[in-house]
């Protein structure tokens, strides 16, 4: 890190597990998939949409199906006068 604060590149955009900018949320990729139902052994279009990791997690067999949809969640609770 130091021989990038001398050639003069701006801190890593990366710290931790969050991406970007130190002051922005990071970025939520959900993508729409279909997976492989164990029992009837049919493809089913989930119903949901889920980042990459949590179906890799869940699903033994799965595809993405779509284009994804970028979300950058906005903190704080829901205030309806906003």
């Amino acid at each position: 890190m130091r021989q990038l604060l001398q050639q003069g590149c701006p801190l890593p955009m990366l710290i931790g597990d969050h991406a970007g900018p130190l002051h922005a949320p990071p970025l939520l990729v959900l993508c729409p998939f279909r997976f492989r139902d164990p029992v009837s052994g049919k493809w089913v279009r989930a119903r949901y949409l889920a980042e990459r990791h949590e179906i890799v997690a869940r699903y033994c067999e799965w595809e993405i199906v779509g284009a994804p949809e970028l979300r950058r969640p906005h903190g704080g609770a829901f205030n309806p006068w906003k």
